[in-house]
């Protein structure tokens, strides 16, 4: 079983002692202009003293301080500094070049925590034959502050990845690492996609009945800030996954037509009308948005006219929509009917 570095090491090999070699893992490291926290994205991976590690930084030609930064590490990563197609174009030369048998990538403004890339090795060392290993994640602030919990769908002995894949989706993309056969074998990443080529790997992943193994534990965090891609493109980044969803599973499920409808009940309702009677109002929108997004699939979109129906709190397992709620929804609209008519 693979240790911890900070277990007892022979002197000699600085391996820890009765172990075997831990799995080779690549991390790719794309970045642009991100000199505010290369620095402490890098260390997250190179003070986890991990011996068989190798950091492919694939820098798009950054105008800010990032390439002084990077030289300052000598021969500890790689690194190259030029144009790009952007992230996944990036990321996709990354892994051109990596050597090592297990990949991932880990974002310039995110970072790895408690010992990410030794639990990998305890899990692949448990589990031989796993190709795809998920581990648990944290949002946090631009400062690194306000850690609040990453949701992360159900990877576990018995659990159907496919379906967990499809109906929610949701894995922290820097606690994912996965066998570079494999990648290759799906086709890589697809370029075309801006947003969501995470999503849219683990989804072939899923779909091509890959092993997948869990790590329970936190293992990134994950900045969240407004000016962040994901956060200032949202619609964007729905347009992809949606349509991702119709070519490797032929339809789109509950929770990505809810994440869109409550998005466009909130840009186009609520901001407007406000929140009253909003539980009723949110389930128009996902019952109107349902239809349009599903007809491609006849029979499940009418199935999921009569069975699907809003979680209250928003696109989450669980805390569904009653028919007392859509009752109490559409009295408050009659009520506010009869307020404003004149």
């Amino acid at each position: 079983m693979v240790e911890p570095p900070m277990a007892e090491k022979d002197t000699a090999t600085m391996k820890p002692v009765g172990t075997t070699d831990p799995v080779g893992i690549t991390v790719v490291v794309p970045s642009y202009n991100q000199g505010r926290f290369i620095d402490e994205t890098l260390r997250s991976l190179l003070d986890q003293d991990y011996p068989n590690l190798e950091i492919l930084v694939m820098d798009g030609g950054s105008t800010d301080d990032t390439v002084e930064r990077l030289r300052a590490y000598g021969d500890r990563i790689q690194w190259v500094s030029e144009k790009d197609d952007g992230q996944t174009d990036a990321i996709a030369k990354g892994f051109a070049r990596a050597t090592k048998p297990w990949i991932t990538w880990l974002n310039s403004d995110d970072v790895q925590c408690d010992r990410a890339l030794w639990r990998v090795a305890e899990t692949v060392a448990a589990d031989p034959a796993v190709e795809v290993v998920v581990g648990g994640a944290h949002y946090m602030d631009a400062d690194g502050s306000n850690p609040r919990p990453y949701p992360t769908i159900d990877v576990g002995p018995g659990a159907d990845v496919r379906r967990e894949v499809f109906e929610k989706g949701y894995m922290a993309q820097p606690s994912i690492f996965f066998r570079r056969d494999l990648y290759e074998r799906v086709g890589g990443l697809d370029r075309a996609l801006n947003f969501c080529m995470d999503y849219d790997l683990w989804a072939r992943f899923a779909a091509s009945g890959a092993r997948f193994g869990k790590v329970d534990a936190d293992i990134s965090g994950n900045r969240w800030y407004e000016t962040t891609k994901t956060a200032g493109q949202t619609l964007d980044l729905y347009a992809e996954i949606l349509a991702t969803q119709h070519r490797i599973f032929g339809a789109v499920s509950p929770y990505f037509v809810q994440a869109v409808s409550d998005h466009l009940y909130g840009r186009f309702h609520s901001k407007f009308y406000g929140d009253r009677g909003h539980l009723f109002f949110r389930w128009l929108y996902f019952k109107a948005l349902w239809t349009v997004i599903n007809a491609r699939a006849p029979w499940y979109c009418v199935k999921g006219l009569f069975c699907q129906t809003i979680a209250k709190s928003g696109p989450i397992a669980g805390d569904r929509m009653t028919f007392k709620d859509w009752r109490d929804g559409f009295k408050a609209f009659l009520r506010h009917g009869r307020e404003v008519r004149p």
